[in-house]
């Protein structure tokens, strides 16, 4: 497993997700990792948990020609969002594998529909000086039918995948 894309440093504020209220990270392949092709494997977010939020689910999302979350997931994973510690942990949601593009944005979405405002997941943030350039962080309070960009503030994330093989043909002999 291969790390390729991330946002690491900085961690001063958190933002919730639980029940329509999500959470967003936008990211471009290659902006500080390596620029290919490569299949994500899992992410690694900066997270806790307050009470009992339930099922954490993050998804990989395609963004529009404005760079905001779109679509369905492209790919996804779940954790139980109940067994997270209530400090602040990188921990890994695995996905299912799915082929991201070089220079193509996406953005990891996090939300925890059957938490609430007494019960969610918290996603680690900076707030002072953030320097991420290959996204944003992203907020909706419609379970992601609409998008409030936050340039002010990026979302500790780890993105992990593995190189696409390289098929190679047998010669074919003609005599």
């Amino acid at each position: 497993m291969t790390l390729y894309e991330y946002y690491n440093t900085g961690n001063d504020g958190a933002q919730k997700a639980y029940g329509t209220t999500w959470v967003a990270q936008t990211f471009t392949v290659g902006t500080v990792g390596a620029n290919e092709n490569h299949k994500i494997t899992s992410v690694k977010l900066l997270i806790r948990r307050y009470n009992l939020p339930g099922t954490l689910t993050v998804g990989i999302r395609a963004t529009d020609g404005s760079g905001y979350p779109t679509g369905s997931d492209l790919t996804s994973g779940s954790i139980d969002g109940n067994s997270l510690p209530t400090t602040a942990t990188w921990t890994e949601i695995t996905v299912t594998e799915y082929t991201l593009n070089a220079g193509i944005k996406y953005a990891i979405v996090a939300r925890a529909p059957s938490g609430s405002s007494v019960d969610y997941v918290i996603w680690s943030l900076d707030k002072s000086s953030p320097t991420y350039t290959g996204g944003s962080a992203f907020t909706s309070s419609n379970s992601g039918s609409s998008w409030t960009e936050d340039t002010t503030k990026d979302l500790m994330f780890e993105e992990y995948g593995t190189a696409l093989s390289v098929a190679f043909m047998k010669p074919t002999k003609y005599w």
